[in-house]
């Protein structure tokens, strides 16, 4: 097991106040009050671990409730480029992400695009996948292909 350093815990753990802060929506006299009240210190980068997580455990109490990021965290689908162009891969990603948002897919992230582009395009391209949604401008009759196919897939899990 690998054990983080010092500074990466402390660094951490400010993290953690700050945002602690903002939920709580303390005022910067209040928050300064609070630290001094609990550690003696106006400043968490002051301070040293054990007073850092004396404080976390104070906001803690007084309702922070820290919320953890996923571990792979989703890239959200980049904006097109160019506001004239409507590429094929653009449309692609329009699909995408209105089936996303009708709730007809889980997850309308980038990453889960390109797995079903990679899984799609391996049919298309004699097993080899194109990795990159953005690779697809290289191969606008696969692409052409794949938004179809991801046409037809809405329209039956649509029901029409």
């Amino acid at each position: 097991m690998r054990y983080r350093k010092l500074n990466d815990l402390k660094r951490s753990s400010i993290t953690r106040i700050h945002v602690g802060k903002n939920q709580l929506a303390m005022g910067d006299d209040e928050y300064r009050f609070m630290l001094r009240s609990i550690t003696g210190k106006n400043s968490c980068k002051d301070m040293t671990l054990g007073e850092l997580i004396s404080v976390e455990q104070h906001l803690k109490k007084l309702g922070f409730k820290p919320v953890r990021k996923p571990a792979g965290s989703k890239r959200a689908s980049p904006v097109s480029r160019d506001k004239g162009s409507n590429t094929m891969v653009d449309k692609l990603r329009a699909l995408w992400i209105d089936m996303a948002r009708e709730g007809l897919i889980n997850d309308g992230s980038e990453n889960a695009l390109e797995s079903w582009v990679q899984r799609m395009s391996a049919r298309l391209n004699q097993g080899r996948g194109v990795q990159k949604v953005d690779w697809l401008n290289q191969r606008p009759d696969i692409c052409q292909k794949l938004v179809e196919s991801l046409k037809q897939w809405r329209k039956r899990l649509k029901g029409n």
